[in-house]
């Protein structure tokens, strides 16, 4: 549901990405009209980034290209009672906090919304807090591990990175060591330098 398996095969690249599939069928009905019920229409949540869920979002939406339109949609953040783990992992790797509230404290921020469109919600990351519009604030949990990474920005890669000297001196060791092991690349084949991509500050707002 979060991006509909037709769109699957949609070669994604800038400007073509999976922004207008997010939820299309939530979004639009059958004629490719918007539907004027869903929350994501309303000229005072259409450029949201921060979406208040209902229980298990992602449920059913494991491979990454969820939450990729999640975020080719333009949401910085998700805040749910709760997400289905392997979709909030692909979310969090992509550097979008999925954070698990109370559903009192969702209802509530629920209310709050409805009660003044437009309004806004803080996620302060690094004390792990969520600002609701009234000011009241809901502590979250996460790992720790998790936390630093979309704090500081980086993903797997760049945490390999790290250690690239120490992989360096590993490797030249055991080519030393072992002689007859292939040293390199296949032919036709290229090693590439890998980055990551992510991007997260501490606060969302």
């Amino acid at each position: 549901m979060i991006l509909p398996g037709r769109y699957m095969r949609r070669h994604r690249r800038p400007g073509h990405d999976y922004g207008e599939a997010f939820l299309y069928d939530l979004r639009f009905d059958d004629g490719g009209r918007p539907r004027a019920d869903c929350v994501l229409n309303m000229p005072a949540y259409r450029d949201a980034k921060i979406l208040v869920t209902d229980s298990d979002f992602g449920c059913g939406s494991s491979r990454e290209g969820a939450a990729f339109a999640v975020m080719d949609f333009g949401l910085k953040a998700l805040i749910g009672p709760s997400f289905a783990e392997i979709f909030q992992g692909n979310c969090i790797q992509n550097g979008i906090p999925a954070i698990a509230l109370p559903e009192q404290a969702v209802h509530a921020l629920w209310r709050q919304l409805r009660a003044k469109p437009g309004s806004e919600i803080t996620i302060d990351l690094p004390n792990q807090k969520v600002i609701a519009p009234d000011g009241t604030a809901f502590t979250f949990d996460i790992s720790p591990l998790r936390k630093d990474r979309l704090i500081r920005g980086i993903d797997d890669i760049d945490v390999t990175l790290q250690y690239r000297d120490a992989i360096e001196s590993f490797e030249s060791k055991r080519r030393a060591a072992i002689p007859w092991l292939p040293t390199q690349p296949r032919p036709g084949k290229q090693l590439q330098k890998l980055t990551g991509a992510n991007s997260a500050r501490g606060d969302h707002s």
